[in-house]
């Protein structure tokens, strides 16, 4: 409703136009009125004084409502019209109303004045907000219909580039010398290139009962399930290795790599695989990886106590009488057999062929077998190791072996917490066995890199740190530990610290 209403009345007797005034400025809104008696004066005053609601008489000697107000609608469709008279009646104004007067008010009655213009006001708002939705939805409907029409256009279009995007992709990966295939993100093979069926010998209808079931090594299906069929973590490249039975029945090392096909939105919805046969080359990479385990790993740790001990004896050669020297001589004594023992390992060739290593299991006291190797490692006194469990443990254990993945866990957690002064190692035991544990209350290790830390070459490499060395040390320990019949593992939580463990078989 306008601040100031603008009402023009049309009506020949000036009494009642007072009335109608003064009933009015009683009860209605603030107004400003122009009184109008012909109909030459009403349509001079539909333009100029641009009313907002229309009060006429039904009669008038030269002119009536009727004519006034088919002239409204003509010029000005939404402007309120209410008719007030005393001579009008009910059926007349009723039939009146239906053909579009907002309404009657009798001149008996003028007391319901007031409300029938704020409810014609009313109308008239409603109206208009109507109209405006209508040529809103009128717009957005045009618009929604273009857009429409130029989707069509680019999806038929994006149909044809997909369509040609796939000849294309299909006549690449027939070229490309490895097996090659496609797959789901929920590891479903769509398609496999004519690579895998000569390779394989494998038939279509064979290739999809079973697929890569038929022809991989049995050992390797269970990785397969939980890594060729699971969705690549952010989207990225994964390799992994497996054996592929060739059609003529061999098994042979192949290269996995599956990488993501994600559209503009970073979205993967397929990946492609590709199988590279390197047999030959896991041939070469075993033998040099066997001669790392053994040369730069387990021959290292013995070196480096040995190489302590004969610093302290060179600091105190002028005191012949140091108490020192008997235990420093005992301890080189023990690290240089420690050294004789892994090069006659190394020189082994059943074990450098195999993979294997010479565990020579006896009775061994584990608190006094740890607490021995703590001890040669706190030397400069630079951080402290407490040991703390069950000093009756007895297991069969080769003690050299033990004694160097206890070393690797202190090493490590030397290495990779340096802010951590003091090493606490717990033997205990728990569900049966005996489990040793290595706790530092360093930075701790993120949850995604725990599963592969006892993984061949795998490092904890971040951002912030950077480390020397081939990521051999965990692996070698597992290896011992598996040799041992006993299990191995690592717990940690960011800002707490980690806790590196592994159990033994107690001795009957």
């Amino acid at each position: 409703m306008p601040a100031t209403l603008r009402i023009l009345i049309v009506e020949d007797n000036e009494s009642d136009a007072d009335l109608l005034l003064r009933e009015l400025k009683k009860s209605g809104p603030d107004f400003i009125a122009e009184v109008v008696q012909t109909r030459t004066a009403f349509e001079q005053a539909l333009n100029t004084f641009a009313p907002d609601l229309i009060l006429s008489d039904y009669s008038l000697p030269t002119f009536d409502a009727v004519s006034a107000f088919n002239i409204k609608q003509e010029q000005h469709p939404l402007i309120p019209f209410i008719i007030v008279s005393g001579v009008i009646g009910e059926e007349n104004a009723v039939e009146l109303i239906k053909s579009g007067v907002t309404d009657y008010v009798s001149k008996s009655k003028l007391v319901t004045l007031s409300t029938k213009i704020t409810r014609a006001l009313n109308d008239l708002q409603a109206r208009k907000e109507k109209i405006i939705t209508t040529e809103k939805l009128k717009t957005l409907n045009l618009e929604l219909l273009s857009l429409n029409e130029e989707l069509e256009i680019r999806v038929a279009k994006r149909t044809k580039a997909l369509a040609e995007s796939e000849s294309r992709f299909r006549s690449m990966m027939e070229t490309i010398p490895q097996i090659a295939w496609t797959n789901t993100a929920k590891g479903e093979i769509v398609f496999y290139n004519q690579r895998w069926y000569d390779y394989t010998g494998l038939s279509t209808a064979e290739t999809k009962s079973a697929g890569f079931k038929a022809v991989v090594q049995e050992e390797d299906l269970k990785m397969i399930s939980k890594r060729f069929n699971a969705p690549l973590p952010d989207n990225q490249a994964s390799e992994f290795q497996i054996r592929i039975k060739r059609a003529d029945g061999v098994y042979r090392w192949h290269l996995i790599r599956l990488v993501p096909i994600v559209d503009a939105h970073s979205r993967s919805q397929l990946s492609v695989g590709t199988a590279t046969d390197i047999q030959e080359l896991r041939l070469l990479q075993q033998y040099k990886d066997d001669f790392i385990i053994i040369a730069s790993h387990e021959i290292k740790t013995p070196i480096t106590s040995l190489k302590a001990s004969l610093q302290m004896l060179d600091r105190i050669k002028h005191k012949p009488q140091s108490n020192q020297s008997s235990k420093l001589i005992d301890q080189a004594n023990r690290s240089l057999v420690k050294v004789t023992t892994l090069i006659d390992d190394l020189l082994n060739a059943s074990m450098a062929n195999q993979g294997q290593l010479n565990i020579k299991r006896q009775p061994l006291n584990l608190y006094q077998a740890i607490a021995s190797c703590a001890a040669d490692m706190h030397i400069d006194n630079s951080f402290t190791i407490e040991t703390t469990g069950d000093d009756t443990i007895t297991v069969l254990a080769d003690a050299i072996r033990i004694e160097q993945v206890v070393s690797n866990f202190i090493t490590n957690a030397i290495k990779y917490a340096p802010e951590c002064k003091q090493i606490k190692i717990s033997i205990v035991i728990m569900d049966g066995v005996a489990k040793v544990s290595v706790i530092d209350t360093g930075k701790g290790i993120p949850q995604e890199k725990i599963p592969f830390l006892f993984d061949r070459f795998f490092q904890v490499v971040t951002s912030e740190t950077q480390y020397t060395g081939l990521g051999l040390g965990l692996y070698i320990c597992s290896e011992i530990i598996k040799n041992h019949g006993g299990t191995i593992g690592a717990e940690s939580d960011l800002g707490v610290g980690s806790t590196f463990w592994f159990t033994l078989p107690l001795a009957n």
